[in-house]
């Protein structure tokens, strides 16, 4: 009897079902309508803060953080040093030493094309981001340089502008023995070095700590915010990875591990600036977070790593040495880098999530795919033709589950309305049954189980292919990591009329709810009416909801459930199983007085065989009524009872 109260119950397993919808809802509400709200709200408020900065600006007498607060374009002009490869061109800002201004030449803003990326933009600018690098002493009394000290182009500096192969040698002297000289080079590509040295000719030892940051004011300008991709400072750090978001790191303003080797930088949605500095013991690696100084100005979010002393005898010279990569998150590019550098794990930058060992073969598969069609929107569909065959032993056996469930429910019924009081009995019973008919109830609901991380990981493959970012479908799709343009509430563009992003339902989310609706319509109404009713309305929700995330998303559910529909119908068909859609009204009305009722017709036969049995048991036991009445004595005749005699009047 254990064994049989162990087995789930049909209810218990539609119940479970049910849950799992639910989770997913509210998992993905959360986001959409609580999390993504505040982080638009707080970048309302930052942007707002830098438009006051700049009226101030122009008010004579005001000075602050960003007094001098002015256009990208008239910031980067001025001392500076020009670079320029394949991918990317900008300048290097003399004044501070630093790299604080690096635009994607094969990155736009727009799907127009008309502005490339800003990865990098100057302090006094909008979304101000850079990279410093330097040594610091803990001898106040030996000058440092500092981010307002000037430094200057050395006169046998092998090359004035910065290129792909070539090295650019700058200088800074302290006045007092010590020479602070720089190499900056670049590769092809995306990688940047910066090779420091320290000529001591003060005639004393003196002990310098090198450093290297980067450093961002305020949020960035296109921040993604949504919990799906980490954005934030992020490290892998002697063997651990640290992500810390905007609003954990502000919760802990500093968090500090010493170790040897590891990078750490700051990631976007797509984008990535990292430091890898030497594998040194004594290295510290830091995550800081500074509270604006005076108010109307911004938060500081930074990412550095400290040195171990350098002890510098006099006459000698120390020199140190680190890389850093500002660029797109593409894979392919990552892992190019960590094996040329002996990095680990790059590729973590890219947010794979909790399913990492699923995300990222399914990665490679969908990228791989777009290589021979040439078209992202083609391959994932054809990802999505590959992903119903590979789960199509699970999906077929989780169908045949609920089907031969629905075939059996009228015995099921007949159970519940013999043992509905006595539920170990009919758990007992409904297992019996579940033998005899080779019928599994659990069958169908652990390949579902099982599907769901595949879900999840590929969610997680249309949210962090930057592969994906501005690339067109057939149509009016032109960006399949943006949501579909459409609205169906101005009739997709044919009503002159820009609905709200509220009610940017397009074609593509108009089309999946429709399968979404006939796969709902493949199966008959649960019987409870709550749940009824929130599996009516689920399509829609599931709809609003997906309507805002990226178009591929939607085109690969499309076709998904496309695909389950028509899989789901052959399976009932052949198993003899008619789907609930293709039924007539006379079947969908007879079968829906039986819910109601939980009755079925065999129960009211056997109803009706129980009654006439009872009163042919009776008949056996007192006799006929004319009978009795014909055999009674007269004098009992004579003298009735009352109440008799009443019911004869």
């Amino acid at each position: 009897m254990n064994q049989d109260q162990d087995k789930m119950h049909p209810d218990d397993l539609r119940n479970l079902l049910v849950f799992i919808v639910l989770a997913v809802v509210i998992w993905v509400s959360y986001d959409h309508f609580l999390l993504k709200p505040k982080l638009e709200a707080m970048q309302k408020v930052q942007q707002e803060k830098q438009r006051q900065l700049a009226e101030k600006a122009q008010m004579p007498g005001v000075t602050n953080l960003i007094a001098d607060l002015k256009p990208r374009d008239q910031m980067i002009r001025g001392n500076r040093i020009t670079l320029e490869n394949d991918m990317l061109d900008g300048s290097f800002n003399l004044k501070g030493a630093r790299f604080d201004d690096i635009n994607l030449k094969s990155y736009f803003k727009t799907v127009e094309r008309t502005e490339e990326v800003h990865l990098f933009s100057p302090v006094g600018s909008y979304h101000p981001r850079y990279t410093g690098f330097g040594w610091v002493s803990s001898d106040k009394n030996i000058p440092v340089p500092t981010k307002d000290d000037v430094w200057q182009i050395a006169a046998d500096s092998p090359s004035r502008t910065l290129g792909a192969g070539e090295t650019v040698k700058i200088f800074w002297d302290n006045g007092q023995g010590l020479r602070f000289e720089r190499d900056l080079s670049i590769d092809d590509k995306y990688l940047f070095t910066v090779k420091q040295r320290v000529i001591n000719n003060s005639g004393r030892e003196v002990t310098l700590f090198p450093f290297s940051l980067v450093a961002q004011h305020g949020l960035p300008e296109d921040l993604y915010g949504r919990w799906i991709v980490h954005e934030g400072p992020i490290g892998y750090i002697d063997g651990e990875l640290t992500e810390l978001s905007y609003k954990k790191i502000q919760d802990k303003p500093l968090k500090e591990v010493n170790a040897a080797e590891g990078w750490i930088g700051m990631t976007e949605h797509y984008w990535l600036t990292s430091l890898f500095p030497e594998v040194k013991e004594g290295n510290q690696f830091r995550f800081l977070f500074k509270e604006p100084e005076a108010e109307g100005q911004l938060p500081t979010f930074q990412v550095d790593v400290m040195g171990a002393a350098r002890s510098i005898a006099a006459g000698e010279t120390t020199e140190n040495t680190t890389h850093f990569f500002a660029g797109p998150k593409k894979l392919s590019l990552l892992e190019d880098y960590e094996k040329q550098l002996e990095l680990k794990h790059m590729d973590l930058s890219v947010d794979f999530g909790m399913y990492y060992f699923m995300t990222k073969p399914l990665y490679y598969l969908l990228h791989w795919l777009r290589d021979i069609v040439g078209n992202f929107g083609i391959a994932i569909i054809l990802l999505t033709v590959l992903v119903r065959f590979m789960v199509f032993p699970l999906a077929n056996k989780s169908f045949k589950s609920f089907a031969g469930l629905r075939k059996i429910a009228p015995k099921m019924t007949e159970l519940r309305e013999k043992y509905g009081d006595d539920r170990e009995k009919l758990q007992a019973e409904l297992v019996k049954l579940y033998e005899k008919e080779g019928v599994n109830p659990m069958a169908g609901c652990m390949p579902i189980l099982i599907q769901i991380p595949i879900f999840f990981a590929l969610f997680k493959v249309f949210q962090i292919s930057i592969e994906m970012r501005h690339e067109p479908f057939y149509g009016w799709i032109n960006d399949l990591s943006a949501p579909d343009p459409t609205s169906i509430f101005n009739l997709f563009g044919l009503i002159p009329w820009d609905p709200p992003q509220q009610l940017m339902i397009g074609a593509w989310p108009c089309l999946m709810l429709v399968f979404l609706i006939i796969q709902k319509k493949m199966n008959p109404p649960p019987q409870d009416k709550m749940q009824k009713v929130m599996m009516d309305f689920m399509p829609f929700f599931i709809t609003y909801l997906l309507s805002g995330f990226a178009a591929g998303l939607v085109i690969y559910w499309t076709f998904s459930n496309a695909l389950s529909v028509v899989q789901q119908y052959i399976i009932m068909t052949n198993m003899g199983v008619k789907p609930e859609l293709f039924k007539s009204k006379a079947q969908k009305e007879e079968e829906r007085k039986m819910r109601e009722a939980n009755v079925h017709p065999g129960m009211e036969m056997l109803k009706d065989d129980l009654k006439e049995a009872e009163e042919k048991f009776e008949d056996a036991l007192f006799g006929d009524e004319e009978e009795q009445k014909a055999a009674q004595p007269p004098k009992e005749i004579s003298k009735p009872k009352p109440k008799k005699s009443k019911k004869k009047k």
